[in-house]
């Protein structure tokens, strides 16, 4: 019998925590909530279709749910996603254990990659962060990662995203205040992409929409929802319950609660159109009980990420993450510490979406030089998480035998032809030896990742939108600026 030599033996490593038995408790418990206790809905339009599709109601706006509906629902909905570039080019395959890693949204600060002083967000920052994650090669969405306060507040959502969209061409993430910003951006999403069918077809957008824990669906989130599966603009739902104040204070109670709040979110879009995709996100988050400071990077926040991902994997749909950030004001030790911590948490649990790349803080600082170091650390994992392929060419016994005793295989020709794929190599971590970091400057990771940022600032230049398109864009964000006030 001959040998397969192009066979592989390939194992993707993956973090689990709960097993088949607890899922499936947590998820009965999920649906005892939906029916026993219910959930508000401040939509009378909501409350009023899911009434017609089968939910009781009670005292005008909370609906109760039979297992069945949800089930139903969880039957019929979209099992995978797939988002497009700004160009319309398929991109990213939100299904499995596929990863792809991108920044957050509205931080109200940010550390200027020049000064380094801590300040207020502008709107040339969501410029600044499209631009830097156009370019970094790790990093494969964009959100706003700033709050523009040199704008009009009530129309800041059309801002950033205006801000986004000229300067990547990369995916977006966004959020939207209300309708009518959701109205606007959707109108810049179908001028870009040249109608909306082409759009449909096609979306390179995805909205963050967000309950409000505990089992409260507020007017603002049910209209979005609403709205985004009508004209297919993907959403992920993303309850965030935090242990003892919006959620029960064990990790099992506040996630029968989260996926609860979720399924509610994905039995009222099966409502209004069948077969559309809901992503599932957020999970219980942790308050420090001795400052009432959400922690990014507690060990029972690490726990829920893990758990997101199995939690999604249960229901069969995408699953929304996050990872890469800190609780640290600065780039130290600390930062360093849990920023890799999150990220091999949440790629080792295979999550699809995985933001908050570059957070300080908790979540209040965004800093491009810790996003371009997470980069490089998100590179590292992605060369981990690909582990060893095992066929006849890799053990190379043939290679071996050439070799053979006391030789070595720095000039063989399996190592010139693989070493680049098979031994990662950093761009920004320090490898030399004392004297050459010495004669370099001894410059630190922070010194190198800031000098990168500048480099990618000064230097690289996004494709850009086409006149017409972006004197459309203008011509929403001007339109709306007039109308929300």
């Amino acid at each position: 019998m001959g040998i397969n030599s192009h066979f592989n033996y390939w194992n993707r490593p993956k973090l689990t925590i709960f097993t088949e038995e607890q899922h499936k408790r947590i998820y009965n418990g999920a649906l005892e909530i939906l029916e026993r206790v219910g959930s508000e809905f401040h939509s009378e339009e909501a409350v009023s279709m899911l009434e017609g599709a089968g939910a009781t109601v009670v005292d005008d706006n909370v609906v109760k749910m039979p297992s069945s509906m949800v089930e139903n629902a969880l039957n019929t909905c979209g099992k995978r996603l797939v988002l497009s570039d700004r160009n319309l080019n398929h991109t990213m395959f939100l299904e499995g254990d596929n990863t792809y890693f991108g920044p957050g949204s509205e931080t109200p600060y940010t550390i200027d990659p020049y000064t380094g002083e801590r300040r207020s967000c502008e709107k040339n920052d969501v410029v600044r962060a499209a631009t830097v994650v156009d370019k970094l090669e790790n990093i494969d969405f964009v959100m706003s990662f700033a709050l523009a306060n040199d704008v009009p507040k009530a129309n800041a959502d059309l801002h950033h995203f205006e801000a986004m969209v000229k300067n990547t061409a990369k995916p977006i993430l966004f959020t939207a205040w209300d309708l009518d910003g959701l109205k606007g951006i959707y109108e810049m999403s179908v001028a870009v992409a040249g109608g909306e069918e082409e759009f449909r077809t096609n979306p390179f957008i995805l909205l963050y929409d967000e309950p409000s824990s505990p089992l409260k669906h507020s007017k603002e989130a049910v209209e979005k929802l609403i709205y985004s599966t009508e004209k297919g603009i993907p959403i992920q739902y993303v309850p965030t319950p935090s242990l003892g104040a919006a959620g029960p204070i064990s990790l099992a109670g506040a996630y029968a609660l989260t996926e609860a709040e979720y399924l509610a979110g994905l039995v009222l879009s099966q409502v209004v159109r069948e077969g559309s995709t809901l992503i599932f996100g957020g999970g219980p988050t942790t308050m420090d009980m001795k400052t009432t400071v959400f922690s990014y990077s507690a060990p029972e926040t690490m726990l829920s990420l893990a758990l997101r991902k199995e939690a999604g994997d249960y229901l069969g749909v995408p699953a929304f993450n996050a990872g890469g950030f800190t609780d640290s004001k600065e780039i130290d030790q600390q930062a360093g510490l849990e920023v890799a911590n999150s990220l091999n948490a949440a790629a080792l649990a295979g999550g699809n979406i995985v933001h908050d790349v570059g957070y300080l803080e908790s979540g209040m600082t965004s800093s491009l030089e810790l996003l371009t170091i997470a980069d490089e650390e998100i590179s590292m994992i992605d060369r981990f998480i690909k582990s060893v392929q095992v066929n006849r060419e890799t053990i190379g016994v043939d290679e071996i035998a050439k070799v053979g005793p006391g030789g070595n295989y720095l000039t063989s020709q399996q190592t010139i032809s693989k070493f680049k794929e098979d031994v990662w190599s950093p761009d920004i971590i320090d490898r030399n030896v004392y004297e050459g970091w010495e004669e370099k400057g001894k410059k630190s990771l922070r010194d190198k990742a800031r000098e990168k940022v500048q480099d990618i600032l000064e230097n690289h230049e996004p494709e850009e939108l086409n006149d017409d398109v972006s004197n459309e864009l203008a011509k929403i964000v001007e339109k709306y600026e007039k109308e929300r006030k």
